[in-house]
């Protein structure tokens, strides 16, 4: 008789829920969890009410009881058990097991889409957990793992609501640094600057974790030409922490700010010091940069020599690039081009501004984005990350590459991607104009896959004489992604690779992109911009020479630079370090050099 009504109780509460009255449910679900303590089911179902009545704190509470009466624990210690091990398929089959005996069990749920996630099959984790967080919306670990899921493949604006609801769910600084880190990431400057406060209310006398916010606060500051109030960010977090070497790069990377001598007594100890590798790295990057601002060359150099020597990771081979590189001119044939997605008239377009980093894009992108009918994004992840779900696709249905898929894929398949680079990257674009921009530089692997994606896009190669580009790239420290800069010699090695690849795509698609070197732009703006808006299909607008007007947020390293009139400040500055680029010079082919020899100095 217990059990009957035990049951009809549970069915009564979720009718409740069902019929969004979570209200009722909680107070007949109260009664029940106090009859009834051991009812695993009961307290979760009660959690889920609690949540959705709008008492978060009391359903993360009462989730965190449901964990102490589980009946499964035993199974769950079982799957812990196999994952140490790496015996994941057998972590799997007990997790469905138990999900068997009790749908939407939250260790089970997490351990099958933790499994999914590390095989790299997101979208399947997300299935998994979107499911079970309606069923349990105050586990934080599901939230937090459904977060990662989302970034990973590349749903942006579904990663950052997640995140959001977890500073909710676990209102504390990891919470909230997370969810600064994604809004940096993805360009939502306005709203990281208000949980800046949020986060710093959770750093208790914690200076490190107030270094932390601060430096993140400076950043966004800078990217959107505060200039004045970035600065003193940065000092603030290098007063509670002397030791955040990002906050010290971020200050040299305005490129002209001026350090005090105390500030230069501060990095020099902190090179001194013992500290973690990445910590010295960028010391001596934030160094050599104040080194430059002097004539002391050769100590410029060796300070660039030992803070790349530093960063430079052991595993990159250039040989990796040229793999790479040449399966793609393989794949993509004229045949395998020659299928390509359904064009809707109605559709935004999309331009791409492709190369190699530290090329002159940035000033391209100031200069288009200054267009009344084109609206500045961000160098945005989604191109990539449409390729790589669509890499998990055609394994899943083609049982291939997609370099080996490319002629399978039916013009309806292309279509969908096509949408989901439009749709997923609709968390940068604020504005309603018909072009935007992606400044991506390293998209140019993907032209191939723009033109089979989105045939209405323009696809414009901006490209930088390669001594330039090659000694712009040493003295820039990046966060990750381009591996071959810490190198002279695996710079122009890339710079060697990128230029046969452009030049295959001009060979299987003639026309298709638009080629604009640096300094032709520099010397001839006005006539080198209406010839790209020819290519676009806009009429020129005089605004775009005055793009260092813009009000407008830059996230590159060059925004600092863009926000000047056009200058040639970036030319030939190879020339004052030319004695040490020997190793650059040696490993560019001759035809490559010869090219550009007229750019040169």
């Amino acid at each position: 008789m217990q059990q009957a009504t035990l049951q009809r109780l549970l069915s009564q509460a979720k009718g409740h829920i069902a019929a969004g009255e979570p209200a009722e449910a909680v107070k007949l679900l109260y009664t029940l969890v106090r009859q009834y303590p051991d009812c695993y089911e009961g307290w979760l179902l009660f959690s889920r009410g609690l949540f959705e009545a709008g008492y978060v704190s009391e359903a993360v509470q009462v989730a965190h009881h449901a964990e102490r009466v589980d009946p499964l624990q035993q199974q769950f210690h079982g799957i812990q058990l196999c994952m140490q091990k790496g015996q994941r398929k057998d972590a799997q089959q007990l997790a469905r097991k138990m999900l068997e005996d009790y749908p939407s069990h939250p260790r089970a749920c997490f351990t099958l889409a933790s499994i999914a996630l590390a095989e790299q099959q997101p979208e399947q984790s997300i299935d998994i957990l979107a499911s079970a967080v309606t069923q349990l919306p105050a586990n934080a670990s599901l939230r937090k793992l459904l977060s990662d899921s989302y970034v990973s493949a590349g749903r942006y604006i579904l990663a950052i609501n997640a995140c959001q609801v977890l500073t909710m769910l676990d209102p504390g600084f990891e919470a909230h640094w997370a969810l600064l880190c994604l809004l940096l990431k993805y360009g939502q400057y306005t709203e990281l600057l208000q949980q800046c406060e949020q986060a710093l209310s959770y750093t208790s006398d914690n200076q490190a974790r107030q270094s932390q916010v601060e430096q993140i606060r400076g950043q966004a500051l800078r990217i959107l030409g505060r200039r004045q109030e970035s600065i003193a960010s940065l000092r603030a977090s290098l007063k509670s922490n002397p030791q955040n070497s990002e906050a010290w790069w971020a200050l040299a990377d305005f490129k002209n700010y001026t350090f005090t001598h105390g500030e230069k007594q501060q990095l020099a100890s902190l090179i001194k010091s013992d500290l973690p590798d990445f910590v010295r790295c960028q010391a001596l990057f934030t160094a050599a940069k104040i080194s430059e601002q002097g004539n002391d060359f050769a100590h410029t150099l060796s300070l660039y020599n030992q803070a790349n020597t530093c960063k430079a990771p052991p595993q990159y081979h250039p040989e990796a690039m040229t793999r790479e590189f040449s399966a793609l001119r393989q794949a993509y044939t004229p045949t395998a081009l020659s299928v390509q997605a359904e064009y809707s008239a109605n559709q935004l377009t999309p331009v791409f501004i492709v190369g190699l980093p530290r090329s002159g894009s940035t000033l391209l992108e100031q200069m288009l984005a200054s267009h009344s009918q084109i609206e500045g994004t961000l160098e945005q992840p989604t191109l990539p990350a449409i390729e790589r779900r669509m890499q998990r696709y055609v394994r899943q249905h083609y049982n291939a590459s997609l370099n080996d898929s490319l002629e399978q894929l039916s013009a309806t398949e292309l279509t969908s991607f096509g949408s989901a680079y439009i749709e997923e990257g609709q968390l940068f674009r604020q504005q309603h104009c018909p072009f935007y921009l992606d400044k991506q530089p390293f998209n140019f692997r993907y032209t191939g896959l723009i033109h089979k994606l989105l045939p209405h896009a323009v696809i414009i190669d901006m490209r930088r004489n390669p001594l330039d580009c090659g000694w712009s790239l040493y003295k820039q420290y990046f966060q990750s992604g381009v591996d071959f800069s810490y190198r002279l010699a695996h710079i122009g090695a890339a710079y060697n690779e990128y230029v046969d690849l452009m030049a295959h795509w001009q060979s299987v698609l003639p026309g298709r992109v638009l080629n604009v070197q640096y300094e032709e732009l520099v010397a001839s703006p006005e006539q080198e911009l209406r010839r790209i808006f020819r290519h676009i299909g806009l009429e020129y607008e005089s605004a775009c020479l005055n793009f260092h007007s813009a009000d407008r947020a830059v996230h590159t390293a060059s925004s600092e630079q863009v926000r000047l009139p056009v200058n040639r400040n970036g030319i030939g500055t190879w020339q004052k370090f030319d004695q040490g680029l020997n190793a650059l010079k040696s490993s560019l082919r001759p035809d490559i050099l010869d090219q550009c020899s007229h750019y040169f100095d």
